[in-house]
């Protein structure tokens, strides 16, 4: 009879493993080097992990969790709190580097980009939950489809994160708010 698969050997394999992608990005990540750095055989590795691709995205996830729903109220000051709680994410060079990697390789590994898109579906539920609470009190067009809504919401992030990070440094959270939902009703 097999032995149950030990709850500590997995989070030594998820700890070592985001240790690794954040120093190595995945496509130097290897399952030898990880079984190296946590201590664990390959073969409980596998056991958890059949592929290395669900590992890094569950070691992933692990390290960005999913956004807390503000319900303040209003679309302002939910906005504000839900990019303070996001930020974060953004403004590490190592997570933005290996979100980054991640999409990069998804283009090319079919396995990787449904896991990657599972992984960021679950994180929209939190910003659509927001929307939906927005919309209920008629604070959002009702003409603005949820992917226009997001990508106005996020937008600035990423493009700061990709184009110039220095700038996240400081962000004015309470005027981002205010621009987004003035460009949200212009």
């Amino acid at each position: 009879m097999a032995r149950p698969r030990s709850e500590q050997a997995r989070q030594k394999m998820l700890d070592a493993a985001t240790e690794l992608a954040l120093d190595v990005g995945i496509r130097a990540f290897t399952v030898d080097e990880l079984a190296r750095r946590s201590g664990v055989a390959k073969t409980t590795i596998y056991r958890h992990f059949p592929s290395k691709n669900e590992l890094i995205i569950t070691a992933l996830d692990g390290v960005t969790p999913v956004p807390e729903v503000p319900d303040t109220g209003n679309l302002h000051d939910d906005l504000v709190s839900f990019l303070g709680n996001v930020l974060p994410i953004f403004a590490s060079a190592k997570l933005r580097a290996l979100f980054l990697d991640v999409f990069a390789a998804a283009t090319f590994d079919e396995e990787l980009a449904s896991l990657q898109a599972s992984m960021m579906d679950g994180r929209a539920a939190a910003l659509l939950t927001l929307i939906e609470r927005a919309r209920t009190r008629n604070e959002i067009p009702a003409h603005l489809d949820n992917d226009t809504l997001v990508e106005l919401i996020e937008g600035p992030l990423i493009i700061r994160a990709l184009t110039n990070p220095a700038q996240l440094d400081g962000l004015d959270l309470e005027d981002l708010a205010a621009t987004i939902i003035r460009r949200m009703n212009s």
